[in-house]
């Protein structure tokens, strides 16, 4: 169940300790380890299986591609903490974090294997870097604010925000590689959303009877944009256009970022549903 008391600051500024921990690792690990030992830890396709498959997360190829990393890592563990806060789920938020931290880098690195090994046998890629663990926690945070919505609203409502936004940023992605809007895209996730939305407004009779109602009903809106832009430009940043996906010889693997932002969903859901975290509605 969510917790029902507010958490002491002692133990929200333990919170960020650990937090801030992790990023303290990154760059202990990138500035302090000489190079052959940063070297050993990245992940090269070739040598599969190997621990390197989850220590690769943790190594960078350059200061710019570590400062990118850190900038999504704090955005979205950020916003997800404050979700969590405000919805007395810091039980919920912990476990999910670390079980992300511990997870994702395995399971995005292994579905990268599998893509790249099947789609372009030739080649002999290596991984490194943070960003699909990144990419996780921008799914953690989607979760976060399901969550959020489902215990400070209900269950119903949290579910047609949530795959409202997932289709946006579907969308968003779509546009990015097709260089513009497809009607069709456009007009199927336009379409998904009215739908349940629709649905919704139907199953639950929804009528503003006072302003109190509208307050909180603009609030909940307003949190729902905060966590669409941070997530939006989550995925311009993790997710460049094609003619930018190979810049010095190095390539932006989006098979990672997405594979990591979906696993991300699934270990925060997880702990959602079998982790005993339920909420009214």
């Amino acid at each position: 169940m969510p917790e029902t008391t507010q958490p002491s600051t002692r133990t929200v500024l333990l919170d960020v300790a650990g937090l801030g921990t992790v990023a303290l690792l990154l760059v202990g690990i990138h500035f302090l380890l000489p190079s052959s030992i940063t070297q050993a830890l990245v992940f090269e396709y070739a040598s599969f299986p190997s621990y390197t498959i989850f220590t690769a997360a943790f190594v960078h190829a350059s200061n710019a591609h570590l400062y990118g990393n850190l900038v999504g890592y704090a955005l979205t563990i950020v916003y997800a903490y404050a979700l969590s806060l405000h919805s007395h789920g810091l039980r919920w938020f912990r476990r999910t974090v670390l079980a992300s931290i511990l997870l994702v880098p395995i399971l995005t690195n292994l579905t990268s294997y599998i893509i790249l090994s099947l789609q372009y046998p030739e080649t002999d890629p290596v991984s490194r870097g943070f960003s699909g663990v990144v990419a996780g926690f921008g799914g953690v945070l989607l979760v976060s604010l399901y969550r959020a919505l489902r215990v400070k609203y209900n269950a119903d409502l949290a579910w047609a925000v949530s795959l409202s936004l997932f289709l946006i940023l579907m969308q968003l992605l779509d546009i990015q590689y097709r260089g513009g809007l497809s009607l069709i895209v456009t007009g199927l996730v336009g379409l998904a959303i009215i739908l349940e939305f629709g649905r919704y407004l139907y199953e639950h009779d929804v009528r503003l009877q006072s302003r109190a109602d509208l307050r909180r009903i603009s609030a909940g809106g307003l949190l729902v944009t905060l966590v669409g832009i941070v997530l939006s430009i989550l995925v311009l940043a993790l997710f460049p256009q094609a003619s930018s996906l190979v810049e010095d010889g190095n390539f932006t693997n989006i098979f990672a970022h997405i594979a990591g932002f979906l696993w991300g969903i699934v270990v925060a859901a997880v702990f959602v549903f079998l982790g005993g975290d339920r909420a009214p509605g």
